[in-house]
């Protein structure tokens, strides 16, 4: 196992406030009729954040976009004083992955709403542009190209966009891979644009002098995706699947590095003025350079192991920025490798609200995965001080076994156990398999196992059932235990292992199945009992639960389907009436659960029910991942939820 007492130095363990309510909490009595989720008092946020998805340079002082606030935020760090100097709030949004900046006025591309605003400095306006993308898009890149113009891409169109910063009118230059959603990357030089077009991938060159189209994808490459991209004046750079790419502006000259062991992608990019390329891989998040006449890549440092980094800009010919998603900027001499950490929030960031990705009572504190961060909550919430303990990674998991915390994360897939005495995180490694996203775990008291689903990245439909024996720290992947689909849920009842799956995969590609399916897994003796397909033409299943032999499950891609699957006489009942949404189903004494996204509303689902009964409505939509719930110590039938983003106790029937 790889241990790691405080992944960045200097900002493992931050105090975090939460306040108590003034008024009691729901009582454990029954409930009689629906109750309003917004008239239950909250224990305030369950997790704080400064994470960011965007960084660009201006006159000394670092903008750095929010991720997952609302409204999104566009901070201005002094690198001088490396204290944040101004804050605008952003109209709408959670965030914005497209920044760049022109005319001395800083553009940032926001998401899930594909706006465009512009930043001016100078007198501290905030005008919007326009829209690339109807309801849910993104404007995943920005670049400002040689002559001042800007240029974006966006999703799910798959479309090159011109933004002119002298009228701010934006045009549109079109969609060069019919069929394509993503617009990932874009970059600019000489003459042309470049574009990362994904599913299918493609790296495009647009010249804007003729206004034609190519695919420079270099042959030995196809299929891999391209971006983030820099260029010098006559060469452009490209990271891709495992190797660093770069060429002549036309695409000819091809010139290809493979990514040291262990690397999968270039995270960021930058060249400085002779020729060397300075980027981050993802995996170890390690700062590598690469000479015009190298062949391989060489280790820089690693100010910030494991982290998603999300720009790289020189400073001056020995001084590289970068910024990492969890909301750290660090500065490296390149000389002498050594570096500078900044927290955010320690440079004056105030936190805000994150949208939890999962929840897990401990002992005797209670837990949230965010962006990097795990909180720790005293119980109750506000009756001490609460922690941030940074973990490399977004924790999608969280399972408290004899005394540690142990999480999946994404998108490395690593899994970690964590020790909160001693603030250690340990590594029992990665899933890997093309796994990005673990979505849940369950522990098996027979066989000592911990059972993870987990789902492929973008252009991939298999995911993998990961067992975890905490006692020796292995993991045994089952890579295609549902063939062509995710495995989205786990549940665990008497050593089987019972698990749903989702046919779309990692999305981006056509899917081979019509139905998700449903299995049987024997923990003991690790392996397949049985698979069934519960109904006809439903394509995702995202989580299953079982209680006296009935199995559970909540459907995704419906929008609010449930169903029970009878283990016995493989008899299934398809749920009379549809739910708000989908959420992780959860089972006590008392019955079977579900919170639900979409509004946010808590039903019971059984047992002996084929029309779900709604609890709790009016919880918002707070959660990243999907809604779960998770025992409140001491008290039968109530449980941690969600309103909003605030930690609130629910009662149970």
């Amino acid at each position: 196992m790889i241990s790691r007492r405080t992944l960045l130095a200097g900002a493992a363990i931050t105090t975090v406030a939460t306040a108590v309510p003034s008024v009691a909490v729901a009582g454990d009595g029954p409930i009689d009729g629906t109750i309003d989720g917004t008239t239950l008092p909250t224990f305030g946020p369950a997790c704080l954040t400064a994470a960011v998805v965007a960084m660009a340079v201006h006159e000394g002082h670092a903008y750095v976009v929010s991720r997952g606030i609302v409204p999104p935020r566009l901070s201005e760090v002094d690198l001088t004083t490396r204290k944040v100097t101004r804050t605008v709030e952003l109209p709408v949004g959670e965030g914005g992955w497209g920044i760049t900046v022109a005319a001395g006025k800083v553009y940032v591309g926001l998401y899930p709403v594909a706006d465009v605003y512009c930043f001016d400095p100078v007198t501290g306006s905030v005008t919007r542009v326009g829209s690339l993308a109807g309801a849910g898009g993104f404007v995943w890149d920005m670049v400002t190209a040689p002559d001042g113009q800007v240029f974006a891409v966006s999703y799910p169109n798959g479309t090159i966009w011109q933004i002119d910063p002298s009228t701010n009118a934006l045009t549109r230059i079109g969609t060069p891979v019919a069929g394509a959603q993503y617009g990932r990357y874009v970059g600019a030089a000489g003459n042309f644009v470049y574009a990362g077009i994904y599913t299918p991938s493609a790296l495009i060159g647009y010249d804007r002098s003729t206004g034609e189209f190519r695919d420079l994808t270099p042959e030995p490459l196809r299929g891999q995706k391209f971006g983030p991209f820099a260029a010098t004046t006559d060469r452009l750079f490209a990271g891709s699947d495992g190797a660093l790419s770069s060429m002549a502006l036309d695409g000819t000259d091809v010139r290809t590095v493979a990514l040291p062991a262990g690397e999968t992608s270039i995270d960021a990019i930058t060249v400085g003025a002779d020729g060397t390329a300075y980027v981050t891989t993802r995996g170890s998040g390690t700062v590598w350079s690469c000479g015009p006449s190298d062949t391989t890549l060489t280790a820089v440092a690693n100010p910030a192991p494991a982290d998603e980094h999300r720009r790289l800009h020189l400073l001056d010919a020995t001084t590289l920025l970068g910024s990492t998603g969890s909301g750290v900027l660090w500065l490296l001499d390149l000389t002498t490798g050594e570096f500078e950490l900044l927290d955010l929030i320690d440079a004056g960031f105030t936190p805000a609200a994150d949208k939890p990705q999962s929840i897990q009572l401990g002992d005797p504190h209670l837990y949230v995965g965010g962006h990097w961060v795990v909180t720790e909550h005293t119980v109750p919430p506000g009756a001490g001080p609460g922690r941030r303990i940074r973990v490399p990674g977004e924790a999608k998991t969280l399972t408290w076994l004899r005394g540690e915390l142990y999480s999946a994360l994404y998108p490395s897939t690593e899994v970690v156990g964590i020790n909160p005495r001693s603030n250690e995180v340990h590594s029992f490694g990665t899933i890997g398999h093309d796994q990005q996203r673990p979505w849940q775990a369950a522990y098996d008291p027979k066989s000592k196992l911990l059972a993870i689903a987990s789902a492929p990245g973008t252009g991939k439909l298999t995911g993998a059932l990961t067992l975890l024996d905490p006692r020796t720290g292995a993991l045994d992947v089952h890579y295609g235990v549902l063939p062509d689909q995710s495995v989205m849920t786990v549940a665990i009842d008497d050593g089987i292992a019972y698990i749903g799956g989702d046919v779309v995969g990692g999305g981006g590609i056509t899917p081979t199945r019509t139905s998700a399916a449903i299995a049987a897994f024997d923990l003991r003796r690790r392996q397949l009992l049985w698979t069934v397909e519960p109904l006809a033409g439903e394509r995702s299943i995202q989580s299953v639960a079982v209680k006296d032999g009935i199995l559970y499950g909540a459907l995704k891609r419906t929008s609010g389907g449930w169903f029970t699957y009878d283990l016995k006489t493989k008899a299934v009942v398809r749920g009379t009436n549809k739910l708000s949404g989908y959420g992780q189903i959860f089972t006590d004494s008392s019955g079977v659960y579900g919170e639900t996204n979409f509004g946010g509303n808590l039903y019971r689902l059984g047992p002996g029910l084929t029309e779900a009964e709604l609890l709790v409505n009016n919880l918002g939509d707070g959660w990243y991942t999907v809604p779960q719930l998770t025992p409140v110590a001491g008290r039968r039938h109530v449980v941690w939820g969600l309103a909003d983003r605030d930690l609130v106790q629910l009662p149970l029937p």
